[in-house]
């Protein structure tokens, strides 16, 4: 079994959280799980990239083309990465766009919503697009967004691991441990139908 999960946000998001997350519980499962950031998070809304691989990978980079699912916490970043989505990729896509400084003084263009939509539906097998930022809000905070975005990944695919599992990690390793394990059922409860497919 081998399994290819990328992460994609800017910095602040909780990328690294999230692969966390998800490593841990995959461990706790009984698999192997490595993971790799690639870029610095140190520069909050800078961009951010982490890897995850669970099951029998020996590399902790994703080849290119080979994401199984790609978690995106922003939607442009998931354009930024396509050179890791293929035709068997399912992308998880957060509906809140967080524009950049470059962009707010003039000095770059963000893309519409429609825009990055075209592009990934041209060579992603699906998107599903998650207001997960809201349904975070909804809970009292929008730093929740990764959380809910976890919840939502184990609705939709049938992970080696367990809800279960995630939750005890969070019960372990977060601070506000009650309001994530909210945002994680918020994510798991947001059915599929409520997901627009594209």
């Amino acid at each position: 079994m081998k399994l290819n999960i990328l992460i994609v946000g800017v910095g602040g998001q909780g990328a690294l959280t999230t692969a966390h997350l998800i490593a841990r519980a995959a461990v706790k499962a009984g698999l192997n799980a490595i993971t790799a950031e690639t870029h610095g998070m140190a520069q909050r809304g800078g961009s951010v990239e982490v890897h995850i691989r669970i099951g029998e990978v020996l590399s902790p980079l994703i080849p290119e083309g080979s994401a199984d699912i790609v978690l995106a916490l922003e939607p442009v970043e998931a354009l930024r990465y396509a050179k890791y989505i293929g035709k068997n990729t399912s992308i998880i896509l957060n509906s809140r766009k967080l524009v950049p400084p470059s962009v707010t003084i003039g000095l770059g263009r963000y893309p519409g919503f429609e825009e990055i939509l075209e592009n990934l539906r041209k060579i992603a097998k699906v998107v599903y697009v998650v207001p997960a930022s809201e349904l975070a809000l909804k809970i009292g905070d929008v730093v929740a967004t990764n959380v809910v975005v976890v919840g939502v990944l184990l609705s939709l695919f049938e992970m080696p691991f367990r809800i279960e599992h995630v939750e005890e990690v969070i019960k372990e390793t977060m601070k506000n441990s009650e309001m994530n394990l909210k945002a994680l059922k918020m994510g798991y409860n947001f059915k599929s139908n409520q997901l627009s497919a594209v």
